[in-house]
């Protein structure tokens, strides 16, 4: 990596050289353990959908981790390794990370308490008391009932939260309760946090050391962004993320092609950058494209999640995944497990590209994932042409 100096100008930034400070951030040399992945990443996304496999498994068999590691990660432990909270979106976090939470706790309890809940509340503490671990399956009315047609503020017409399953939410967003592990069916299973989290880690940081935790997290993973690439990280107030940089003296680099200013790891001076071609599909709840303006900005892409679009009008397909070749993103695919298959629903790669073998050689690492075949139901268009219908 070469970085140039003129006078008083700040230091300017390849755009090659950006995408492989990005990638070295991220995918690291082949990892073995969740922990030591979960720890580097500080967060990594939980999300229900499984056509491939889930959002929290992809983000780990991405970087290196064999299939059972990365299923195994959320089991019961005898040793706590992460709890689930709010991150950049409900995710997993180390539980190192506990204290950190705590501004964001105090501002959920701030915000979200409410009278009418006490009881179920309460409720909820003498189970868990009582029992030790509850699922929702303990509550008398489960989790969800029959409406009578009206809409909850989930959007939802028919099902909507009983009182105890919004309690016990609640009691998460507080760090009464906590969640450390899951079980069949992706069911949570909760405690309260003082039998959850390891005493080493129960406790609460003032306001600005979590800020500059979550900052310095952020920026420890981007390697270099902006100042929104690194608030939202951990979807922190620009205003805040920008003010903690400036106080932990990280230095502003330009970036060919950004009209914003960046913020750079210093890390990054110690780090010998490489392309090594690895070809990977990562899912659109990776950190590496969390952003879209940042890919876009990195990488000349700015695709959709299109899950929650009518399938008529999906411009690529349901479930895609950006293919990283190195620190390049020559193409995507679609895919979705079906009878023992992974389909490839729709592909595109970058036409000035004569290594379509990497696309092939990305789509059979993720059917060895899934343990299925491939099976293609769509041609390989280029980024000129239109995708094929599927």
């Amino acid at each position: 990596m070469v970085l140039e100096r003129t006078g008083a100008v700040p230091e300017s930034l390849r755009l090659a050289d950006a995408r492989r400070i990005a990638i070295a951030a991220q995918l690291r040399p082949k990892a073995t353990r969740f922990k030591t992945v979960l720890e580097r990443l500080g967060c990594i996304q939980l999300d229900t959908i499984s056509a491939v496999r889930r959002a929290h498994e992809l983000t780990l068999l991405a970087r290196g981790l064999d299939v059972d590691e990365a299923v195994r990660s959320l089991e019961r432990r005898r040793t706590p390794v992460a709890f689930e909270y709010w991150a950049h979106a409900m995710s997993l976090l180390p539980v190192s990370a506990w204290p950190y939470m705590a501004r964001r706790r105090k501002a959920w309890r701030e915000r979200y308490h409410t009278p009418d809940l006490a009881a179920a509340e309460a409720d909820v503490i003498a189970l868990l008391r009582e029992r030790g671990a509850i699922t929702v399956s303990d509550f008398p009315n489960g989790a969800m009932h029959r409406g009578n047609g009206s809409v909850t503020n989930m959007g939802d017409s028919w099902n909507f939260r009983t009182d105890h399953k919004r309690a016990v939410e609640h009691l998460l967003w507080y760090g009464d309760v906590a969640c450390t592990d899951r079980i069949g069916g992706f069911k949570r299973v909760y405690q309260l946090a003082e039998r959850a989290i390891p005493s080493e880690h129960l406790w609460d940081a003032d306001d600005e050391e979590c800020l500059r935790y979550m900052v310095s997290t952020a920026l420890r993973n981007l390697g270099v962004g902006t100042t929104k690439d690194v608030a939202d990280y951990f979807r922190l107030k620009i205003v805040d993320t920008e003010r903690v940089l400036r106080e932990l003296g990280v230095e502003q680099v330009a970036v060919e092609g950004w009209k914003a200013r960046a913020w750079i790891d210093p890390q990054v001076r110690r780090t010998r950058l490489t392309g090594a071609e690895r070809p990977v599909a990562v899912s659109m709840f990776d950190q590496l494209v969390w952003l879209r303006e940042r890919m876009e900005r990195l990488w000349g892409h700015g695709w959709k999640i299109e899950i929650y679009v009518p399938e008529p009008q999906r411009t690529f397909g349901y479930y895609c995944l950006p293919v990283f070749v190195g620190s390049d993103l020559p193409g995507r695919v679609a895919l979705r497990r079906s009878n023992g298959d992974l389909v490839v629903e729709a592909a595109q790669w970058d036409d000035a590209r004569a290594d379509r073998e990497y696309l092939h050689a990305a789509v059979e690492r993720a059917a060895s994932w899934v343990g299925a075949e491939v099976r293609w139901k769509a041609e390989v268009r280029g980024f000129d042409t239109a995708v094929a219908e599927v």
